[in-house]
């Protein structure tokens, strides 16, 4: 084993004790809970099952199974694609997606860390600074806030991809270039977010490194890239197509409510503990706090400019401190689109457009929805310079103990608690026709639906409650059709076939008793009810799945 090998080795296992120690409560249960909420936890638990049940990018994989009788919905929200190769192999042996979300949530972190290691490791060449790196990109406060956001953890292709470029730069050899295709894939596959924000930053990293190169260099990193994106096309066009058809887009003020502002930059997850208190915890998904460590780091860096004299290289943009400043500029250009299309200072009044605003004018750039998550690129960039920070500290200070200080600091400044959720169980004696459509009763506004959606992907059924990205039109008519006891709202999914209906505790009595009256007891037990309502007339049976709209019609509603 080379050197360099041993010391990303030592680095993971660091990397990995962090991550348990972190993830502790979650580890006696990691086949039943999840970590933060049953919210987007449980919506990608049941994204990475279908993943693994139905084959991706075929017309079935697109008809996620939930607002039914709507077709299209898995372009809705993220598909996750990305960690298909890990998630699927383990639902396919063990049935458990629940199990196969957490080892992805406890995997990520690591693989971050030594991802981002290997790359601050080739732009710094100090091992020290590497671990410091790579711990600042893996424990960044940024995750406290997203840590329920599995596609936002699942990050580590961007450093992978760098560290490729990085390595081709300096030896030419094609090897660096696969490994930036892998990376370069990963982050293409992990997130709508990533697929336009790192794109952006590998645009700014080609312009700042191969302005100086030949044509021969540029063509084979441009190449690379190209070839490697050629799966991702139908993903996006599929994405576009459906997205277009329910003429889904985000409105402008949409955008701007969730964009950061200047004091983001000293917000905290509510999740976090260490500025618990001192430092306001209240902008959610603009919690853009680096961390006072990674900014004192960051200073070290740009003082390290003396040092570049020393550099043979210094008038090379790749020599290690223009590295480190383009890493910098980069976070700043980050930080500027995490701002949204209006630069605010507090969410009050505005300046004056921001960049994003003009990525808002692209086609597509309407259905990016926070821009604050620009962050996470940021927060890549900003951790190269921490790296090069640590490196310049320990040389200057000729001791290594330096990094026990730092490394208690970061990790403190990103620890973050939660409280673990008990998924509900599956009932294997739940016995529904094939292609089933039921009515998962009570009928949530949000988050709540969460539920019964993984129950449907997880037992084979469509339902008709929905969390996702955006919601079906018809579902919060029938939700206020059904509150307000007008049950001829059904009557719509009921001339399309037979309504199944599940009854569980809390359900307006009303309703019961209304079923009672109309439908046929099937099933009874575990706290739950199950009941068939006929199909209504007689006219033949329509598809379960309406077809897709043209350009945003009403193709279904429910009255």
């Amino acid at each position: 084993m080379t050197n360099r090998a041993r010391e990303a080795t030592a680095a993971t296992i660091v990397y990995t004790a962090v991550t348990l120690a972190l993830f502790r409560t979650l580890l006696p249960t990691v086949t039943t809970h999840l970590f933060g909420d049953l919210g987007d936890p449980l919506l990608n638990t049941a994204i990475l099952a279908w993943n693994a049940t139905v084959v991706p990018l075929t017309n079935p994989w697109w008809n996620f199974p939930t607002f039914a009788p709507l077709s299209g919905v898995t372009s809705w929200t993220e598909h996750l694609l990305g960690v298909y190769p890990l998630t699927s192999p383990i639902i396919w042996t063990t049935g458990n997606a629940v199990l196969a979300y957490n080892v992805v949530q406890l995997v990520s972190p690591p693989l971050n860390g030594l991802c981002a290691f290997l790359l601050v490791r080739e732009v710094t060449g100090s091992a020290t600074g590497a671990f410091v790196g790579g711990l600042a990109f893996a424990f960044a406060p940024f995750h406290g806030e997203h840590v329920t956001h599995i596609q936002l953890e699942t990050i580590y292709g961007m450093p992978l991809a760098l560290y490729g470029l990085h390595v081709y730069l300096r030896t030419g050899a094609r090897t660096a270039l696969a490994w930036f295709a892998v990376g370069w894939l990963s982050a293409l596959l992990s997130s709508a977010y990533l697929l336009v924000f790192f794109s952006i930053l590998l645009v700014l990293w080609c312009a700042w490194f191969l302005r100086s190169r030949s044509s021969r260099t540029l063509a084979s990193v441009a190449g690379t890239a190209l070839v490697t994106a050629l799966p991702v096309v139908p993903l996006v066009l599929g994405y576009y197509t459906r997205q277009r058809a329910y003429a889904f887009a985000r409105s402008y003020d949409e955008v701007k409510s969730f964009a950061a502002s200047v004091v983001s930059l000293t917000g905290i997850s509510h999740r976090s503990v260490l500025w618990k208190g001192v430092l306001p915890d209240h902008f959610y998904e603009a919690s853009l706090f680096p961390g006072l460590c990674v900014v004192a780091l960051i200073g070290l860096a740009v003082m390290a400019r003396g040092e570049a004299a020393s550099d043979q290289r210094a008038g090379d943009p790749a020599s290690r401190y223009a590295c480190v400043l383009f890493y910098f500029v980069a976070a700043v250009v980050m930080w500027l689109l995490a701002l949204g299309p209006e630069l605010t200072w507090a969410g009050g009044s505005s300046w004056m457009y921001g960049p994003y605003w003009l990525l808002q004018q692209l086609p597509g750039g309407q259905s990016i929805r926070v821009p604050a998550r620009a962050w996470v690129v940021g927060t890549l960039c900003l951790s190269v310079c921490a790296g090069a920070g640590a490196a310049y500290a320990t040389r200057r200070l000729r001791s290594f103990w330096i990094v026990l200080p730092i490394t208690l600091a970061i990790v403190g400044e990103g620890w973050f608690v939660a409280d673990t959720f008990e998924v509900p169980p599956v009932s294997r004696e739940l016995r529904l026709p094939e292609g089933a459509v039921v009515l998962d009763l009570p009928l949530y506004e949000g988050y709540e639906n969460a539920v019964p959606q993984y129950l449907a992907v997880m037992s084979g059924y469509r339902v008709l409650n929905g969390y996702s990205g955006y919601a079906a039109p018809h579902f919060g008519p029938l939700r206020d059709a059904l509150a307000a006891h007008r049950f001829t709202a059904l009557d719509a999914f009921r001339r399309r076939g037979d309504l199944y209906a599940i009854v569980r505790r809390s359900v307006d009595p009303a309703l019961v008793e209304w079923l009672e009256s109309e439908a046929e007891l099937l099933d009874a037990g575990d706290g739950r009810r199950l009941y068939r309502l006929p199909r209504l007339g007689d006219a033949p049976r329509r598809m379960a799945l309406a077809p897709l709209p043209r350009n945003g019609e009403i193709v279904f509603m429910a009255r």
